[in-house]
């Protein structure tokens, strides 16, 4: 019984707050959309008559830094439509030697520039979308929305255009997207959501033409207006076939033993609309060759680094693959590194993140009606470092009430050889309740031969979120024989309490400082009869200034019960034992529009039975708006009874954007620990809508003894034809 406590104390919590938010929603300005027969030329100039016939859209309302009240610089907004395509003719008022253009590189920082967004909830549902973002250089940045924005892909990619023109009050914009990437086919007179953004930076103001709350940003689909006016359109099937080819060369070398390799492969990925929100997709001899490496990170816990997906064919639809997220506790759309039922760098990458062959697979998404529905199945080879698999993941979701869901997912990993296989079963319910209220809870199961008890996961989490002050609670129940394969998992056989607390008050007037934030984090685990584990308490004092930077000052205690030695450094192990101890920290970040920026961040205090000092610098420099390089340097000194040691990390990066279709990447970083340097230098043009040449060098090498190297050069072309 006594599990199920914490369970009544969210809800009785949720219960008062539940009432409070049952308020008014926000009212929606309606926009009414121009037929156009003429057509436009993309040229950022706003030039053809056919423009000044369209309604124009003013009166965009600051949400920082005076909410409420209307923008400082005009903004004016057009929207066309002919058969094929949605139009925004964009005129942005403001100094023009007070632009602000970072970077030219697609996906670009927003909060670093001056921007426009446009958010289309496509089919008015208040929980799904796109949101398009660009700077007066013309960058582009484009996001999948679900969830109402609580989730959301900005690896997604789209196909639409832009072109901007800086002119001598402002700057100027033409935007065309495609009823295809917005999932339309043929359509009769419908309904869509829209809002728009506008970002001045040098004012650090943001302000939206349907008014947005702080807390919340341009993805909030529930927030925005309504476009009326689309209607009778032809997009077509929205069939696209990309085939790729790569080269590669790769040299290895360990020891005494040396092996070269020259390859060349070919490969198909298809993408199908079968209907208006049902999307297949089919992918041959898949190859990711031009994703970025993944960055090396210091491991100074008894627990596994969670490491980001970066593949696109994952990254598609991720949002309803899904289950196991804690609402908001790491930000909107960012995965929680406490549970993952479907964590999908388990499918073709080893445990440390070297790639392995995948032969193919297929993935139906997106949605029917009120219900989601996500099937995906993707066959990995055998390999020299792993055996062959298949991997089968099923996912429905059904909207409830206005912008609520519950769910099912199905998860298989079926292994070459009988008996090989791990299946997870999970349930899940996430309610959205008036903008400030979020419950969110799931039980799941895991079937692994030989683990026949202890093999469930319960959690539940509640949070409230207003522009004052956010509260949360949550618990979790995690069976030690839980073991979903194809899933994340930090801890077992443990029960998680966890409880936020933090206040917003922002300043009335636009003065040096904008807002302040204290705010308690704690986390408590236990075993499952309830003894204590860990204790972990981080109270922090935070200041968000005005132009866009922001300093903390915390104090964390902490408890760790070890129950088995750990060995946190390969010369140093911690004997079992109870461990109290507490540090100070410092954390500062500047304003990343400047021409030079950087962070900062100090922790020095106990560590188990010594001393731990930590810092993490890194400086950058933006020559506007091409070059951009950063500096990082991370330092860990920790001095215990069982020995002392230093743990360094040294990481340059340099980008060099030749357009906002080109660019050169290089990463480089030193781990002073493994004595290991990894190097990755990658060219990508996209010489056609979504279609690459990627130029790719990656050297990965020990330093220290040994003769330990991994080296290889790829070219990979893309194609992408649209039907």
């Amino acid at each position: 019984m006594s599990c199920f406590k914490p369970f009544i104390c969210i809800f009785l919590i949720s219960w008062p707050l539940f009432a409070a938010a049952l308020g008014a929603e926000t009212e929606e300005k309606v926009a009414t959309a121009t037929w156009t027969e003429d057509p436009i030329e993309l040229d950022g100039q706003l030039d053809e008559s056919v423009w000044a016939l369209a309604t124009p859209l003013t009166d965009f309302v600051q949400a920082m830094p005076r909410e409420g009240e209307l923008a400082t610089d005009q903004t004016i907004v057009r929207i066309l439509f002919d058969q094929e395509n949605l139009y925004f003719g964009v005129y942005c008022y403001q100094d023009p030697e007070k632009l602000v253009i970072s970077s030219l590189n697609r996906d670009f920082t927003t909060t670093d520039n001056d921007v426009f967004g446009v958010a289309v909830d496509t089919w008015h549902d208040h929980r799904n979308g796109f949101v398009f973002f660009i700077h007066p250089g013309a960058s582009k940045e484009d996001i999948q929305i679900s969830n109402d924005g609580l989730a959301f892909s900005r690896e997604w990619d789209g196909i639409w255009e832009v072109a901007t023109q800086v002119r001598e009050d402002g700057w100027t914009a033409e935007i065309i997207i495609p009823f295809k990437t917005l999932g339309y086919s043929s359509q009769d007179d419908m309904a869509i959501g829209i809002n728009f953004k506008r970002r001045v930076r040098h004012k650090n103001e943001d302000s939206h033409w349907n008014h947005i709350p702080p807390r919340f940003r341009l993805s909030r689909m529930s927030l925005g207006g309504v476009l009326q006016g689309v209607s009778n359109i032809e997009a077509g099937r929205n069939l696209r076939i990309k085939p790729f080819i790569t080269t590669d060369f790769t040299q290895r070398e360990l020891g005494t033993l040396e092996d070269s390799n020259l390859d060349a492969e070919v490969g198909l990925d298809v993408k199908y609309r079968l209907s208006r929100g049902l999307t297949l997709d089919l992918t041959y001899n898949t190859d990711f060759s031009q994703v970025e490496v993944d960055t090396q990170q210091i491991n100074l816990t008894r627990f596994s680094l969670f490491f980001p997906e970066k593949r696109d064919f994952f990254l598609e639809n991720a949002t309803l693959f899904r289950m196991g997220d804690l609402p908001n506790e790491r930000g909107s759309g960012t995965r929680s590194e406490e549970t993952q039922l479907f964590y999908s760098r388990r499918i073709g990458l080893s445990s440390d993140g070297q790639p392995l062959p995948l032969l193919g697979g297929a993935r139906l998404s997106g949605q029917i009606g009120h219900f989601s529905l996500g099937l995906l199945n993707i066959h990995q080879e055998e390999s020299f470092d792993a055996p062959s698999n298949n991997f089968t993941v099923a996912r429905l979701r059904r909207d409830i009430l206005a912008r609520s869901d519950i769910g099912a997912i199905f998860i298989n990993r079926a292994g070459g050889q009988s008996g090989d296989y791990n299946r997870t079963y999970g349930f899940d319910a996430n309610l959205l309740l008036q903008q400030k209220l979020n419950i969110n809870t799931f039980v799941a199961a895991t079937q692994t031969p030989g683990l026949e008890s202890e093999n469930v996961q319960t959690k539940i989490s509640s949070r409230w979120d207003d522009d004052y002050w956010y509260t949360q609670g949550l618990f979790a129940d995690i069976g030690r024989n839980f073991n979903p394969e194809v899933g994340f998992v930090s801890r077992r056989g443990v029960r998680n309490y966890q409880y936020n607390l933090g206040l917003k008050p922002r300043t009335t007037e636009d003065r040096y400082i904008r807002e302040l934030h204290p705010h308690v984090e704690l986390k408590y685990f236990t075993d499952r009869q309830n003894r204590t584990l860990t204790k972990i308490g981080h109270y922090a004092f935070q200041t968000f200034f005005r132009d866009g930077s922001s300093l903390e000052v915390s104090y964390s205690t902490n408890f760790e019960r070890l129950g088995l030695p750990f060995p946190i450094h390969p010369d140093v192990t911690i004997p079992p034992g109870d461990y109290f101890f507490n540090d100070w920290g410092l954390a500062y970040a500047s304003d990343g529009s400047k021409l030079f920026y950087g962070s900062l961040r100090l922790f020095k205090g106990d560590f188990y039975d010594g001393r731990k000092s930590s810092a993490r610098i890194r400086g950058g420099l933006s020559v506007r708006p091409r070059i951009v390089t950063e500096v990082t340097y991370e330092y860990n000194s920790v001095d215990v009874n069982a020995g002392q040691f230093q743990a360094d990390l040294y990481s340059w990066r340099f980008n060099y954007s030749f357009s906002p279709t080109m660019f050169i990447d290089t990463f480089v970083q030193y781990n002073s620990t493994t004595e290991r340097v990894l190097a990755n230098i990658r060219f990508n043009w996209e010489h056609h809508p979504l279609s690459h040449l990627s130029l790719v060098f990656t050297e990965d090498r020990l330093t220290g003894t040994g003769n330990d190297l991994f080296r290889a050069i790829i070219l990979k072309y893309t194609h992408l034809l649209q039907f």
